[in-house]
């Protein structure tokens, strides 16, 4: 029975619509670009020589074939889905299934039962070296192409893929095996590898039993009657149907694409923080200008002013000029006499006269004879006592006694500011 499909003309995808990208039956044409998830139908739009073919390739997910995609069914002694990433990786570590290169392995899995405290899960492996050609940086997203069929339940399933015998069992209605298988057609080789993979997924407890063997494509009255023979099980053949889309995607990225993305994703941020120091660069190159512009203008307009108003400004010049010269007259606190006087307060009665009295903002000397030695003690401590001297911080020299009992000495006062 040859299967034939009918491509269209590509078309831009819908709201809802899905590109997938099959591995096709024949070596002749060896994908398929396939529109899944619209109101219509599954439809065939295009067939390709290679993934870069395909016109949606940057909206498509490319469905790696079987023989990419290494399986591996794995009872877990966790029901925690959380837990299940880090024992699976652990689990393909100890099967020697780390890539050489040191890399982490690229996989994902589907749970497909439950049995108490464990999981089974059905894990597919990424191998570390692939087509050149399945490694697109324009996919966005791989999967893997057996899990967009429609398998029958509790069946063995045989279908061409790529001018290559593929295979797959399901464990009741979910995909629990698949494999590609070394001949294009059902040999005694053939027969022996299926039975062999039988055995070995019972022994595990992987398998519930089988209850048919579905045959899609071409095949002889005597492959089926060996099909028959060696499974004892019903044999229906038919065409491969239509694909469909997974319950849940898997995430198969190969390295080389991983990489790339993530390398791109690393240059646009770069690009945008160097755009975004630019474009502070010049807000404040901007803000600079404007400043300066806005201050320039101020200064004209100040200039303006000031040679609006030069008589009145020299006026007030002038005035300022002559009240800084009147100021030490003027300051109650500085003048001369102001001081004079609060000096003369301070001299105890009839104990002292002064001989000497100079006095500016800064400094006042004094200079005085006592009768007795005690009283430029008495006179100093007066000075420093007088509120209306505050401003001055007052020393005085040792006295020096005279022959005829007379003491004279020296105080100077130093403002404090």
């Amino acid at each position: 029975m040859v299967r034939t499909v009918k491509t269209k003309a590509v078309r831009s995808l819908n709201k809802g619509e899905q590109a997938i990208l099959l591995p096709g039956i024949t070596g002749a044409e060896p994908w398929e670009l396939w529109i899944l998830g619209g109101p219509a139908q599954a439809e065939c739009v295009q067939t390709c020589k290679t993934p870069l073919d395909n016109r949606l390739r940057k909206n498509s997910t490319l469905a790696l074939p079987v023989s990419q995609v290494f399986c591996l069914p794995l009872w877990l002694g966790e029901t925690d889905t959380k837990q299940f990433a880090g024992i699976i990786s652990l689990q393909l570590e100890l099967r020697g299934l780390q890539p050489r290169s040191g890399g982490p392995v690229i996989f994902d899995w589907s749970m497909v039962a439950q049995e108490g405290a464990r999981t089974l899960v059905t894990v597919g492996v990424l191998p570390a070296v692939m087509p050149e050609e399945m490694q697109s940086e324009a996919y966005p997203a791989f999967d893997l192409s057996a899990r967009y069929l429609p398998f029958a339940e509790n069946a063995l399933t045989l279908w061409q893929e790529q001018d290559r015998l593929a295979m797959a069992i399901t464990r009741g209605p979910d995909l629990i095996y698949y494999q590609a298988l070394p001949e294009t057609q059902v040999s005694q080789r053939v027969l022996q590898d299926l039975n062999s993979i039988r055995t070995t997924l019972e022994m595990q407890g992987v398998l519930t039993p089988l209850q048919q063997v579905v045959v899609w494509g071409e095949a002889g009255s005597t492959e089926l009657a060996a099909l028959r023979a060696a499974f004892r099980l019903p044999v229906t053949q038919g065409e491969r149907p239509s694909p469909r889309l997974p319950t849940q995607p898997w995430k198969l990225t190969p390295a080389v694409v991983g990489e790339a993305k993530k390398a791109r994703e690393v240059q646009r941020w770069r690009n945008r923080a160097i755009l975004a120091v630019l474009v502070l660069y010049l807000v404040a190159v901007i803000s600079i200008l404007t400043q300066l512009f806005l201050t320039s203008r101020r200064v004209d307009q100040l200039h303006q002013w000031q040679t609006q108003h030069a008589a009145a400004l020299d006026m007030i010049a002038n005035t300022q000029a002559a009240w800084k010269e009147l100021q030490p007259v003027v300051d109650q606190k500085t003048y001369p006499l102001e001081l004079l006087l609060a000096t003369s307060a301070a001299i105890p009665a009839d104990q002292l006269h002064l001989t000497l009295f100079q006095s500016n903002r800064a400094h006042i000397l004094i200079k005085a004879e006592a009768k007795n030695t005690a009283a430029p003690f008495l006179f100093l401590k007066g000075l420093q006592d007088n509120a209306s001297l505050d401003d001055y911080t007052w020393n005085m020299s040792q006295p020096h006694s005279l022959p005829n009992d007379l003491t004279t000495f020296q105080i100077d006062g130093t403002h404090k500011n």
